[in-house]
């Protein structure tokens, strides 16, 4: 099976709401109200076809057009045969720009390898998921992200959420995580409102994206509150940071670790931080320093399945669990999420895949749907995906 032609379209989705999070480290704010992406298709001699996405692309991350990544992939792929997908794989990331973002960087990588492993699955007549080690759940439980609202009142906020977290409960979603940091007290009573609804029970942690100085004050008493973790909570690991400059944090991993190590030995709650956006380095550092109580894996900002099965086993070797993140993605890449979680034992805590609720609409024949607040993916062969064309003319730029 060899690799005739690609194919590169470029779509953008409205999300249902504008959604904001507290990363002042970003050279520049995303748009809250939409995703934009670069749809791969990988073309072979015998008429399969090999989906994959480069996901949620800033115009801070200066992307190339989607002919220039036709051009970068055609140049890696074409005439190659796909038992030599590794090969390809690495040749597109030596044929990136030396000065490319990071971050693309790293989901340009992700896009070409779940479109390159959805031909092998083809290829030899098997999931994906059989691939990474074979299926060891069903289906994957999901937490429900609740985004800030941006310049709007305390009442709204609240009015909004209530509705939001309303209709994600009687959908039968059993976990939730709200995105704070820019006002406290707004936060706390956010959370008291989420209590009031949902009862004691029902699992909520919380993201501040890596914004506050000082984090245990604010983080007891969120959990005096009601929270049961919170995620990313101090400037050691700055999202913004992390996405537009890794290397910073890298440098100083050991210390960001100590410095997480210290916030967790202060408080009641789950601490949980992000490491494929980074090097192995921030990993191996917080299983070292006992940092955290769980990591958070995005495949798609870690340059792939393989290299996030990787982070989930470093952390399973040092008792951590994990769970997957997100960056908002189409059905190719959600697809591909789902097959590492139901391959991978270490993803045992509820995970952020909530771009088929989150995003309007969808590229693919067949969206996903939640049930229950779980989402499975397919049995065919590869990603068991497929484009719907109506849908990606709808949403062409």
């Amino acid at each position: 099976m060899k690799i005739t032609d690609v194919r590169v379209r470029e779509v953008s989705i409205p999300r249902i709401y504008d959604t904001y999070t507290a990363e002042p480290g970003k050279s520049a704010p995303p748009d809250p109200s939409r995703s934009r992406y670069q749809v791969i298709e990988l073309q072979t001699d015998d008429g399969h076809t090999g989906l994959g996405e480069i996901s949620d692309i800033a115009k801070r991350m200066d992307p190339p057009s989607p002919s220039q990544t036709r051009d970068l992939f055609a140049e890696a792929m074409l005439g190659q045969d796909i038992d030599r997908w590794r090969a390809m794989y690495s040749r597109v990331g030596e044929l990136l720009p030396a000065d490319c973002h990071p971050e693309l960087r790293n989901l340009t990588l992700f896009g070409a390898e779940i479109a390159l492993l959805d031909l092998v699955g083809k290829r030899y007549g098997t999931p994906v998921y059989e691939l990474l080690g074979g299926r060891c759940r069903e289906r994957v439980e999901v937490c429900w992200v609740a985004f800030l609202r941006g310049e709007v009142s305390v009442q709204e906020e609240l009015d909004a959420l209530e509705t939001e977290v309303r209709e994600k409960l009687s959908q039968g979603f059993g976990a939730f995580k709200f995105k704070v940091g820019t006002d406290h007290e707004r936060d706390l009573e956010r959370i008291r409102l989420f209590r009031s609804i949902a009862g004691p029970d029902t699992y909520l942690r919380v993201d501040a994206s890596g914004v506050w100085e000082e984090a245990d004050a604010k983080i007891t008493q969120m959990a005096a509150a009601g929270i049961n973790g919170c995620e990313t909570p101090t400037v050691a690991v700055n999202r913004g940071i992390a996405n537009d400059h890794p290397e910073r944090i890298e440098a100083n991993a050991d210390e960001a670790a100590r410095s997480l190590a210290r916030v967790r030995g202060e408080v009641s709650v789950d601490i949980i931080e992000h490491v494929a956006d980074l090097g192995d380095v921030l990993c191996a550092a917080l299983a070292a320093h006992r940092a955290v109580d769980v990591i958070n894996v995005i495949p798609s900002q870690g340059g792939g399945l393989l290299r996030a099965q990787r982070l989930v086993h470093t952390a399973q070797t040092a008792g951590i669990p994990a769970l997957l993140g997100s960056t908002i993605e189409l059905g190719p890449g959600t697809a591909a999420f789902l097959h590492l979680a139901v391959a991978s034992p270490n993803i045992s805590v509820s995970s952020d895949l909530v771009s088929p609720g989150l995003l309007v609409d969808d590229v693919c024949t067949e969206p996903f749907r939640y049930e229950d607040g779980f989402l499975r993916p397919g049995d065919a062969p590869g990603l068991g995906v497929q484009l719907d064309e109506a849908k990606m003319e709808k949403w062409a730029v």
